[in-house]
Order: structure tokens, then sequence, then C-alpha cells
């Protein structure tokens, strides 16, 4: 048999060696001065005034709903279908979520028209596998919106607007899968002084006057220069993922989600097949017996353990399926997983 295709294989480029190399010859391990480069990149990136570079997506999320005002007892406002860091950091601020449903025939999360109910006290509407989000529906409703751009960084929204710069704060993740992948890591940027610096205060809990909120929520030196080195080549690679999905574009066909339902991908994070109901995991069971690893895009819509109402995320999981997508796919394995999982979709 063939090697096997992986979902997701991270690549380290010689500019990656390079630029983790200098910063362990500097002697910068802890948060330094390539902590500082990193914010500064990211904010001429996406045009934000202020960038705090934090541990963990996830504790972008957290450190965000706090310094938003978030406090116990407040509801937020999540997708159901996406990842559970979003419910974390919200039960971690001591909120409670509202789950909100997919818009029909997508996979972001519905505008508070369709159903956000009153008291919402902040959203988190992330743009899932690189297709845009109405950020602005939130906005308009004077709803504190934290923009999650882990998936859609370096994306053009239809407005000519560059996705990851409208939210009141926007939030990315730099974990080994992403578009920006370092291992771990985050960042919070927003244009408000003042909710820069109380994260800057809850990122370290040293040295400072006592609070119950601050931690420990520091990104290393080695990771932030990984960091650095993976924002250079993100037009590159992201002009490479648009090229595997044409390729899978002309082989899917109609069993593409993103051409079915005629959908703009900014950034193509993930490439998702829509398949009939009950055919994902047997789909999914057989491109791994012929080598190639596709997966669920989301394990479990939230709403399924919360017990609420989300019909279209009920579909979106029972249909959807991710098949490998990154910019160290080769040639030949383009040509493998166009042909095997052509075949499948096609007898399931």
């Amino acid at each position: 048999m063939d090697m096997f295709i992986p979902h997701s294989r991270p690549r380290a480029t010689s500019e990656d060696l390079d630029a983790v190399r200098a910063a362990l010859l500097a002697g910068h391990f802890a948060q330094g001065a390539e902590v500082d480069a990193l914010e500064r990149e990211l904010c001429e990136r996406l045009g934000h005034a202020h960038a705090v570079v934090v541990s963990s997506g996830s504790a972008a999320l957290l450190l965000s709903l706090i310094a938003l005002g978030v406090k116990a007892g407040d509801r937020v406002a999540i997708p159901s279908y996406t990842c559970q860091c979003l419910y974390s950091a919200a039960a971690y601020a001591g909120a409670t979520v509202r789950c909100m449903d997919c818009l029909r025939d997508e996979v972001c999360m519905a505008s508070p028209l369709d159903g956000a109910k009153p008291g919402v006290a902040a959203a988190i509407v992330p743009h899932m596998f690189g297709f845009e989000a109405d950020v602005q529906a939130w906005k308009r409703r004077g709803i504190p919106t934290i923009e999650d751009g882990a998936q859609a960084v370096g994306g053009t929204a239809r407005d000519g607007s560059r996705l990851g710069s409208r939210g009141d704060l926007s939030i990315l993740s730099f974990y080994a899968t992403k578009l920006l992948p370092a291992g771990e890591g985050g960042a919070c940027l927003t244009n408000t002084p003042q909710v820069a610096e109380t994260i800057r205060r809850l990122r370290n809990s040293d040295q400072q006057q006592l609070s119950p909120q601050a931690f420990n929520f520091k990104m290393t030196d080695i990771g932030a220069a990984l960091a650095r080195a993976k924002l250079r080549q993100l037009d590159e690679n992201i002009a490479i993922r648009r090229q595997i999905a044409g390729r899978y574009d002309a082989a899917f066909g109609h069993a593409s989600f993103r051409v079915r339902h005629g959908l703009n991908q900014a950034v193509c994070f993930r490439y998702l097949l829509e398949v009939a109901p009950g055919q994902t995991e047997a789909v999914i069971s057989k491109a791994r017996a012929v080598g190639i690893d596709c997966r669920r895009p989301v394990w479990k819509p939230l709403h399924q353990s919360l017990g609420s109402d989300c019909p279209q995320a009920d579909i979106r999981h029972q249909t959807l399926l991710s098949v490998p997508l990154y910019p160290s796919l080769s040639e030949p394995e383009i040509g493998r997983i166009c042909h095997e999982i052509s075949r499948l979709i096609t007898r399931a």
C-alpha cells in the first residue's frame, strides 16, 4: 500500500529552522523580543492597533471574554458547529453559552436576527474552515463581538476587509494544524488600548497586583520565532491551498460542499465533502482502508451535549467530511486523494 496520507501534516521549512535556531542561539527561550516582534507584525498584517500574544488560542478566547467584561452568570453566543474550546473559554469565564445554529446550507453560525435571545453579553464568531461569517451582524446589534480568525487569517472578506480585523476583539491560534502553525500559541488583537492592557496584565501572574484571573498565559520566544516565519509564508501557503482546492473542485464536483452550495471560501483551510446522511462514517472508514485519513470537520456539535436544538448543525454533522488539504501535499498524494475519494463517494 502507498504511504498513509494524514488529515493534517505541518511542514518545517528551512526558514522555520533558521528562525528557531536564531532564537535559541540568542538565548531567547521565554517571552521576550520575538514575542514583541510578532505582536508588531500581527498589527501590521491585520490592521489592529494592539496585539497581545498568549499561550494558546483557547487562552486568547478566555482572556478576550474577561477583557470584554464577561462574568459569572452572563450568556455568551457561540456556534454549535465548532470545536469545544469556545465552550471551554466561556465556561472558564463563568458564563453560560447560547448555542447558535448554522445558517442553512452553510457552516458558519446564524446571525442574532435568526434566534439570539436578549441578554447575550458577548458573541464569539469564527470563520469556520475559512468560510466568512457575518461578524457585522452581531456588532450592529451592539453585542461585544470576538472574531475568531484562527481558520481564516490571511483571507479577504467580501467587502474587501481583512478577515480577523472587524471584531471588537479578534483572536488567532498558532496550533500545529492551523494556518500559522507554531505548535501552540495564540493572539488577541484590538483597537482599544484598555482592552489590550487588561489582557497583557492577565497573561502574567507575577510581579504585579494580585488578581484571581491572572495566570501564566505567556508564549515562548521559540514559538514566536516560528510563528513569525509562518506569518511570512502565509500568502504563499494560502495560494497553494487554493490551487489544491481547485483540483478537488474538478475531481469531486457536486459532492464538494462549497461547489454544491456556491460558497466563496476566503481561505481553503479545510475541504469539505457532502455525502448522504448516514454515509459519513462509512466513507471515512473506506478512505482509511486505502491510506487516506478523512475526518468529520467537527467532532460533535456542542448543542448535542447541552440539550439545545440546532437542526442545521445536526445536518452538517450527518453529511460532511473533511479530506486532507495542506501545503505539504505532494502531487502524487493529491492525485491519489482525487482518484480514491472520487471513487468512494460515487459508490456511497
